[in-house]
């Protein structure tokens, strides 16, 4: 089971001047957050982010800025 502990801060973002509208951080997302509009990605779910970081390391322009987020927030796993 999880939880998702709110974060204060988004946690992924486009640098829309750096985006190609490639759509490799859709292709990607295990949870649905991107979508492309107007040829450009766009943060269209963030409650949906997995916190993997896959969108940053496959975007090859570098618009996609991930950051872990800070202690006590995120998704919060639970095992029992």
């Amino acid at each position: 089971m999880s939880k998702r502990i709110p974060y204060p801060e988004p946690i992924v973002s486009i640098v829309t001047e750096k985006c190609r509208g490639c759509g490799s951080c859709v292709l990607i997302c295990g949870g649905e957050v991107f979508e492309i509009k107007d040829k450009k990605s766009v943060v269209a779910r963030m409650e949906q982010c997995l916190e993997c970081g896959n969108c940053e390391i496959a975007c090859p322009s570098n618009a996609v800025q991930y950051q872990v987020p800070r202690g006590g927030a995120g998704i919060m796993y639970e095992c029992g």
